[in-house]
């Protein structure tokens, strides 16, 4: 029984303006302030399952990136999509692939915007998942506990625990209001979804059957004509597909999810903010990075391009300077960059 690892490198990032864009989206950026984050996941993700049996899906658009990222990366490990359709087709082609080498193979799923800080315990966590998906009888999924009430994350609700350090999901619960989340921060039972799973190809087979046959037959259709050498077809029956998360279409109605709680130091950095607590910084703390100079105030992120950058009598402010723009922000406005970003991308402008 393989197990290999699928790297799911789309998203487009609006709240991450100016160096995440739909041409150059998050995974490709060095956000932790070291590798790409799709670098960082690959050495996780091939340290569970050695560095030749790790798939990466992405838009057919973004595979220079993915080219100049991993030279030479074989064609059979490249999973492209002609259209965003969210994560529950891009894994179900992938599974195909994988199954038709295999059919008992084990598949790891793990986003590549994120950013971990304990690589040890990640590897811990997540070979537990993958020991106990080997079973083929329910979806392992990590869980991070909650260091704060967050209203932008999904929980997951856990139950009696299964073997030692695996535990039932008895749900997934969406995006909770403030008054919910700062229960779920400290009832030792909620834990954050990060929408890192491990599971067996069959049981995804099965549950999409029962579930989204749909969304599995197109894939099929897919996969067939992608053998088969014929692009149009391909792109046809991936287009013809409805958008659907793996959330929605599978885990929330399976039989059976489990989790593996791990306190790795998860962050989705799916802002700003997010980047400056990763990073070290904090209220009274400031990240500078390149041809930046503070003085007079903290709390600030500046990450300077090619150009010195002075911030000078200023606290909690985000400098982001890049080629494709410039962005000065205070601290808490993730949501106005958001909206601006898609208001301009509806306009046609960048």
């Amino acid at each position: 029984m393989t197990v290999r690892a699928l790297i799911l490198a789309g998203g487009s990032g609006t709240r991450l303006w100016p160096l995440s864009t739909d041409d150059r989206p998050k995974p490709f950026l060095p956000l932790s302030g070291k590798a790409s984050l799709l670098r960082e996941t690959y050495d996780r993700a091939a340290r569970v399952t050695g560095e030749d049996n790790v798939l990466f899906s992405a838009r057919a658009s973004h595979a220079p990136h993915l080219e100049r990222e991993f030279p030479g990366l074989a064609a059979g490990r490249l999973v492209l999509e002609p259209d965003r359709r969210n994560t529950a087709p891009a894994i179900a082609l992938a599974a195909l692939a994988v199954s038709e080498e295999d059919p008992d193979a084990v598949l790891v799923v793990l986003p590549s915007d994120q950013a971990v800080q304990d690589a040890d315990e990640f590897h811990r966590a997540l070979s537990l998942a993958v020991e106990s998906a080997r079973a083929g009888d329910a979806f392992l999924t990590l869980g991070i506990p909650p260091s704060r009430p967050e209203t932008g994350f999904g929980y997951l609700e856990a139950g009696r625990e299964t073997s030692p350090g695996v535990r039932e999901v008895v749900r997934f619960v969406e995006k909770p209001p403030l008054a919910e989340a700062e229960r779920h921060a400290v009832s030792g039972n909620h834990y954050w979804n990060a929408g890192i799973f491990a599971f067996a190809v069959r049981l995804l087979f099965s549950e999409m059957e029962r579930l989204c046959p749909d969304v599995l037959e197109a894939m099929r259709a897919a996969r067939a004509a992608q053998v088969a050498g014929d692009g149009a077809g391909f792109d046809a029956a991936f287009r013809a597909c409805r958008s659907i998360s793996i959330d929605y279409a599978v885990m929330e109605k399976a039989r059976a999810v489990r989790t593996v709680p791990s306190a790795c130091g998860w962050s989705d950095l799916g802002s700003w903010e997010a980047v400056l607590e990763f990073r070290g910084g904090a209220d009274g703390r400031s990240v500078l990075s390149g041809p930046a100079i503070e003085a007079g105030g903290s709390g600030n992120l500046v990450l300077a391009g090619d150009r010195p950058v002075r911030l000078l009598g200023l606290s909690d402010v985000v400098v982001i300077d890049s080629p494709d723009g410039l962005l000065v922000m205070k601290r808490g406005s993730s949501d106005l960059l958001r909206a601006s970003v898609e208001k301009s991308l509806a306009e046609g402008r960048t």
